[in-house]
């Protein structure tokens, strides 16, 4: 079944910070003290704030929105990742940290743009496998009618 995931994903002491300054964004534990918080429609609209600031290529990145990512990055690394199963050229991922993008918006010709921001993150060889089938656990399917 396809799917789509769309997400923020920092130590989880960062997190904390996101899901207490934003009431709407939910946050899931992900191994090795990092978290994940879904970009949910909800959230992507309650994000958006009228700015000229670029979408890095983004495609649900909430318009404004690198300027609160630039602000949490201030105090530890916070990572937006894009992937649709349909379109695996739409797989993307941004690092940021101290205030800027530090890592790329990166592609897949970049490699896989996940395990890239998860090894930043401080995943390991050992570490990132893991790491990523439970990003992966946390995508959002796609509404309609259910397989048999």
């Amino acid at each position: 079944m396809p799917y789509e995931l769309n997400a923020l994903i920092a130590a989880e002491e960062l997190i904390a910070v996101v899901t207490a300054e934003v009431p709407l964004a939910r946050s899931a534990p992900l191994p090795h003290g990092l978290a994940l918080v879904p970009m949910t429609d909800e959230l992507h609209d309650a994000l958006q704030h009228p700015s000229s600031t670029p979408d890095f290529g983004f495609k649900r990145f909430p318009s404004g929105f690198a300027l609160r990512i630039a602000g949490w990055s201030k105090s530890a690394p916070i990572a937006y990742v894009e992937a649709d199963d349909e379109h695996p050229a739409g797989r993307r991922a941004a690092l940021w940290y101290d205030g800027r993008i530090t890592l790329g918006p990166l592609a897949p010709p970049d490699g896989d743009p996940l395990e890239r921001v998860l090894r930043a993150l401080g995943a390991t060889d050992t570490t990132a496998p893991a790491l990523t089938a439970a990003v992966d656990a946390h995508r959002l399917a796609p509404t309609g009618p259910a397989e048999d």
